[in-house]
């Protein structure tokens, strides 16, 4: 008996028709085999995929995005102003695919449908940031700066390599700048050459293998990276060893909480989930169990 009476499709059809294809022929049949009724659509823009997301039929169960890291970011911010969205499944399909990573999806198309289409589901946390929502980090300093200065020729050909490369030339760059953090009413004055407020444990496909950052536990993780130095960035590396003291670190300050407000002495741009239209001041906020998010339970299917 079909798991799914009626399920959706959704893939971005700007990620070049290879990729169109290898989510046509790896993942759409996994999930037809457990789905009375599949649709397939294919959406061309950014605002298309939020107009599916948004008027969705009352009878879908499941809801599958096949894109990046900003094609779930959109469907985020569309899904959380609708009622009652049904389930989201991730098939990664994008450069870094970070959430993806941080549900343990496997990153191989067929794997993660399956693992999917055999899983569990999930209340995820989301986050508000100035209005809009997002659902793996907000952050600025060399994030944004790595992700405008990226080459898109360097991105087509290395992939999440690029990412690396624009960043060790942002790092080359950057000051130290005042950051004005609040933290559920506590103020705290920092300096730092990078901020970031995460819901989900993996940028850029660095993974933190942190048990304070959960996307199920109603907190978000702060952290701020005080210098560019050697020293703070092999710090920074090092979270990603399980039982890293990060309390016990000279160039990093963690805080967790519910409310977060970030300035700075003069608007700065804010990277979300890899997406860039939003300046700092930001006034962010999590919103426990906000999305229901198919996630895999088999051990067997985690890369």
């Amino acid at each position: 008996m079909p798991k799914f009476s009626h399920s959706i499709l959704l893939y971005n059809g700007q990620a070049g028709a290879s990729t169109a294809d290898s989510v046509i022929a790896m993942a759409a049949p996994v999930i037809a085999a457990v789905s009375k009724k599949l649709e397939l659509i294919q959406t061309n823009s950014p605002e298309e995929l939020m107009e599916v997301c948004r008027n969705l039929p009352a009878d879908i169960d499941a809801l599958f995005v096949a894109g990046g890291d900003g094609t779930i970011h959109d469907a985020v911010q569309a899904l959380s102003d609708v009622d009652s969205p049904p389930a989201l499944g991730i098939i990664p399909s994008g450069t870094c695919n970070d959430f993806a990573r941080t549900l343990e999806i496997p990153m191989d198309l067929t794997l993660a449908a399956e693992a999917l289409a055999k899983g569990t589901i999930t209340d995820i946390d989301a986050a508000s940031i100035n209005g809009n929502f997002y659902l793996n980090f907000a952050g600025i300093g060399i994030i944004t700066d790595a992700s405008t200065n990226i080459d898109p020729l360097l991105k087509e050909r290395y992939g999440k390599l690029s990412y690396f490369m624009s960043g060790l030339q942002s790092l080359r760059q950057i000051q130290p700048f005042p950051i004005h953090l609040t933290v559920d009413g506590v103020e705290h004055e920092e300096s730092g050459v990078l901020a970031l407020v995460m819901n989900g444990k993996s940028i850029g496909t660095h993974a933190f293998p942190m048990d304070s950052i959960d996307p199920t536990d109603g907190l978000l993780d702060v952290f701020i990276v005080q210098t560019s130095s050697i020293a703070a960035i092999l710090e920074w590396f090092s979270l990603s060893k399980p039982d890293s003291p990060v309390e016990e670190m000279a160039h990093i300050r963690h805080y967790q909480g519910n409310r977060i407000s970030i300035a700075t002495d003069s608007p700065m741009d804010i990277d979300t989930d890899g997406e860039i239209y939003l300046k700092t001041p930001a006034d962010i906020e999590v919103l426990p169990k906000k999305l229901k998010m198919f996630i895999p339970s088999p051990a067997e299917f985690k890369d």
